[in-house]
């Protein structure tokens, strides 16, 4: 047996005997809206009827358009959205338990980085002030030792001598150096998993590359696992283990990363691939063109959601919603098409 051959059974085995931090059940997130002149009540399925799992030390990358739930998928996994059916597990349990009996300890465990470092910063404290509150909150060093671990946490994230910093205020620094504090920050109580909300779409596109190779290194020498949110498939093509693509609150398709880019099957992935030309090398075939924008969360299509502008619908995806079939290992999509599922005829009233 090869060195090659050796060297992915034991990748393989990692991952089997890797532990699952978060387990995503049949999710929804539903918000009530009022629509029209008497005030007529309507929903806004942001998430609706999601699954998904995340092991310790992966990189999930959540991948879709403004308006596809990534986000309100994210909040609700950090526990700050509820959600309206279903049930989130963090280890197992469910979070709605440990938000009652633990949230201090959950806190610990999974932290945000958002997507604007400049909002996510108080601008009236300073660096040390940031870094040093959440470490006092949960007594993780003693009291002589804060500006120590601060400083400890400016350097992990590629900022020294970390003295130059620590008494500055936010709006001292430009989009990157911020971005880099924001991590700090969240790896300042030691967590298992950081949620990162388009991290790096707020940068310049120079320092995009600095903050993604920043996040990888750390993911490798913490032993940290991550939900990474993004629209931009070329950066998710960099930084992620496995993809799940979002459309109008619903998973069309999920698959690992290398797996998604060689063979990407839902129309609206290759949408997403056409639209990045970063990630197009290699799957110059899958590119497509759609008609059209999005339809409203809060009225979708029947059947199939993307179905009003993809090129491929036929009479079956009006009338019946997809499952996610299987197409391969860890590899599953939800197009009737692909699946091999043929055309059938509306059905008559």
């Amino acid at each position: 047996m090869s060195g090659q051959d050796l060297i992915a059974q034991d990748l393989i085995a990692q991952e089997q005997t890797a532990q699952e931090l978060i387990a995503v059940e049949h999710a929804a997130v539903h918000f009530p809206v009022r629509r029209g002149l008497f005030g007529h009540k309507a929903h806004v399925r942001a998430v609706d009827d999601v699954s998904l799992t995340l092991r310790e030390n992966e990189t999930v990358a959540l991948v879709g358009e403004s308006g596809s739930g990534k986000t309100t998928l994210g909040l609700a996994i950090l526990g700050l959205h509820a959600l309206s059916a279903g049930v989130i597990r963090w280890r197992g349990q469910p979070l709605a338990d440990i938000r009652r009996q633990d949230q201090k300890a959950f806190r610990r465990d999974v932290q945000a980085v958002f997507q604007d470092p400049y909002a996510s910063l108080n601008p009236r404290l300073q660096i040390s002030e940031a870094l040093r509150r959440p470490l006092a909150l949960h007594a993780m060093v003693k009291p002589s030792e804060l500006r120590a671990e601060s400083e400890r946490l400016l350097e992990l994230v590629g900022l020294a001598p970390a003295h130059l910093y620590l008494d500055r205020y936010p709006h001292e620094f430009s989009g990157g150096q911020r971005q880099r504090i924001a991590i700090a920050r969240a790896l300042a109580l030691s967590p298992r998993l950081l949620v990162a909300d388009e991290p790096v779409s707020a940068l310049d596109v120079s320092i995009r590359t600095q903050i993604l190779k920043l996040l990888q290194t750390l993911k490798r020498e913490l032993k940290l696992a991550m939900l990474f949110l993004s629209h931009d498939l070329g950066v998710v093509r960099f930084i992620a283990d496995r993809v799940v693509v979002m459309y109008i609150g619903k998973i069309v398709e999920t698959a690992p990363v290398a797996t998604l880019f060689e063979r990407p099957l839902h129309p609206y992935t290759r949408l997403l691939l056409s639209a990045a030309p970063s990630a197009r090398k290699g799957a110059p075939e899958h590119a497509i063109e759609v008609i059209g924008d999005p339809p409203s969360p809060t009225n979708p299509p029947s059947g199939c959601r993307f179905r009003t502008r993809c090129p491929f619908a036929f009479d079956r995806c009006a009338v019946e919603e997809p499952p996610l079939y299987e197409a391969g290992p860890d590899h599953h999509h939800a197009c009737h098409l692909v699946a091999g599922r043929g055309p059938i005829a509306a059905p008559t009233s």
